[in-house]
């Protein structure tokens, strides 16, 4: 990526698009590491002078693999700041946010945007909100009561405003983020649950023995109840150009240097 000469001060705000990185001066050697790294950036700024130095750079959504250095050289620096988009969000979820897109971009895969690994989120990002667990971030899965029957019926109206709240810190700002998605799925989330009728879900209980929720009787049973959401999603949005998964493609632009590294490669 070419050089530029710095510019003598920044501008009045951050760029409206892409993640806008600023580092405060330090006197460590992680400091001149990433000020190496951030130098070599064509939007590279800078303003102030010795301790008041701060350096200011914004990476596109193409660029993960720049801004990924340039993360690893500032993982140490407390002075530091960052906008996605002109909204500043805080470091650790910009980088966790720019971490997982690039992941998905090098290896892309159906269920990137659903499993962590461990568990599954039906709300197509793994890591803005809960988990559809039986086990850990079961909070959401609380809201509702116990109906006559056996069967657990689920206040939506909480849940959906929960997983907005959590979407809407600054995860909804990843180029794989489908606001579309999100309100079908909160659409065709089930209503009522029994698990004596469906025994994906099983019945939760306390201490005392009480059913306090339901949760999925295990992993594979939560894998299975996100892909039937994702299916129901897909045939309501029949006719949209959208994924397997039921949300819309990301831009073929974004893979573009992964595709060209592996041609290299072979």
């Amino acid at each position: 990526m070419s050089t530029t000469e710095p510019a003598s001060g920044p501008t009045a705000e951050p760029a409206s698009r892409g993640i806008t990185v600023e580092l405060g001066h330090a006197t460590v050697a992680a400091f001149d590491q990433a000020l190496a790294v951030v130098r070599r950036h064509r939007t590279y700024q800078e303003f102030g002078e010795g301790k008041t130095l701060r350096v200011r750079a914004t990476y596109q959504f193409d660029e993960l693999e720049a801004l990924h250095e340039l993360k690893e050289a500032a993982w140490e620096l407390r002075q530091k700041r960052c906008w996605i988009d002109g909204h500043e969000v805080p470091w650790h979820e910009m980088a966790e946010i720019t971490y997982c897109f690039r992941d998905y971009l090098r290896r892309a895969r159906r269920d990137h945007c659903f499993f962590d690994g461990n568990f599954w989120s039906g709300w197509g990002c793994k890591y803005a909100v809960a988990n559809l667990a039986d086990r850990i971030n079961t909070e959401w899965l609380t809201f509702g009561q116990l109906d006559g029957d056996g069967a657990w019926v689920f206040d939506k109206a909480r849940i959906a405003e929960l997983v907005r709240q959590r979407l809407h810190t600054s995860f909804h700002l990843c180029p794989a983020f489908d606001e579309v998605f999100l309100d079908h799925v909160l659409e065709v989330f089930p209503e009522r649950v029994d698990p004596v009728g469906d025994n994906r879900w099983r019945h939760v209980r306390n201490r005392q023995g009480q059913i306090v929720y339901v949760g999925p009787k295990d992993v594979d049973s939560a894998k299975k109840i996100v892909q039937e959401l994702q299916e129901k999603v897909r045939q309501r949005r029949a006719g949209e150009n959208v994924a397997e998964n039921g949300k819309r493609p990301i831009a073929e632009s974004y893979f573009q240097i992964y595709r060209q590294e592996t041609k290299k490669k072979s």
